[in-house]
């Protein structure tokens, strides 16, 4: 299975999240398989994930480790890993930024297993908005010890996100500037004034869009379908998404003069940009985005082809962990034994037993 699903297997995920559920602790786990970017975290990086790794075998955790920049590779070798194993017993870590934790997403997705998260990363999105610490200690007791959320993911033309999809200026970015960047950081330089010549100069393009409501044609310079309501660091594109709503938000940014853009710009600073003049807002369970001419595209800031784009949501298709709810509470004799059992997954504890909560900012 390539990172691209297959329609039969979307099918079969989406069927399988769609049982719902709420946060529970943790399953008692033996083995944990560390997926790690090696070039994350920057000349400490490798330090710090020795100490992860350190910290959980002193957990009693058995460790193995995938290790690789290449999102096709590390999804191949994360599903072979998880191929005979069980959820009950083994849970995923990933030490790294947006973009290791989007090359996972494959292997996971739809199966159970619990991908918890040590933000290595540059901006660490996912993390902010699931309450994770930024701190490598502190996220590396959450993996050990923290609740289950069952979370919604996308899927543009087959491939899962977490956090959005984008077509437009931003795509561009990530397609034409960022490869230059990554080779050679000494290219910084012409690397900013590529992207400052592609945001001063980029012409919109015209969008279809069509949901299962509505049909209708824009122009924009950029086009986000968000699952979580960060775009990067604290800014919020999308306010009210949700990451277990079971919807998608998709915000079209158009403007007809450079400074109505520098506007809608700072409404995305401010976390506020609905209802600002050119920005239009859209909630849907699933789209289908075509321009003319056709445009870049990018999902959780790596790039993903082009349009046009079929955009689905895939409700409960995620278990990641989060910190521990606070006061403490409760959850009932059942959930409080769950243990791991060889081979076999464990009985899903009743609904009157599990607590809805949403993680803590």
């Amino acid at each position: 299975m390539t990172a691209v699903q297959t329609r039969e297997h979307t099918d079969l995920i989406l069927e399988n999240a769609a049982e719902g559920g709420s946060d529970y602790p943790l399953p008692t786990a033996r083995r944990a398989i560390l997926v790690a970017n090696p070039h994350a975290g920057g000349a400490r990086g490798g330090t710090r994930l020795a100490h992860v790794e350190r910290r959980l075998r002193a957990a009693r955790l058995e460790v193995r480790r995938i290790a690789s920049a290449r999102p096709r590779a590390v999804a191949d070798e994360l599903r072979e890993m998880l191929r005979d194993d069980s959820s009950d017993c083994t849970r995923v870590i990933v030490a790294g930024g947006d973009g290791t934790i989007n090359a996972a997403l494959p292997a996971l997705m739809g199966t159970g297993f619990a991908l918890a998260i040590i933000p290595l990363g540059t901006l660490n999105v996912l993390a902010r908005e699931l309450g994770v610490p930024l701190d490598a200690d502190a996220a590396t007791r959450v993996a050990i010890d923290g609740h289950v959320r069952r979370i919604d993911l996308g899927l543009a033309n087959g491939r899962p996100f977490s956090l959005m999809a984008g077509m437009g200026l931003d795509a561009a970015i990530v397609h034409t500037v960022f490869p230059a960047l990554n080779k050679n950081l000494a290219r910084a330089f012409g690397c900013a004034a590529r992207a400052f010549r592609l945001v001063t100069h980029y012409a919109p393009a015209r969008f279809r869009i069509t949901t299962e409501r509505v049909r209708f044609e824009t122009t924009a310079w950029l086009a986000v379908v968000a699952n979580a309501s960060r775009y990067a660091y604290t800014w919020h594109l999308a306010p009210g998404a949700r990451l277990d709503d079971g919807l998608l938000d998709l915000w079209l940014f158009d403007s007809d003069t450079a400074a109505q853009t520098v506007g809608q710009l700072v409404s995305v600073l401010r976390s506020s940009p609905d209802g600002f003049p050119g920005v239009h807002h859209l909630r849907a369970r699933s789209f289908r985005i075509e321009s003319e001419p056709p445009l870049f595209m990018q999902v959780d800031g790596d790039a993903a082809g082009r349009t046009p784009a079929e955009i689905t949501a895939a409700p409960g298709a995620l278990n990641v962990v989060v910190p521990r709810a606070r006061p403490e509470r409760s959850h009932g004799a059942d959930v409080g034994k769950r243990t791991c059992r060889e081979g076999r997954p464990l009985r899903r504890a009743p609904l009157g037993h599990l607590l809805n909560w949403y993680g803590s900012a």
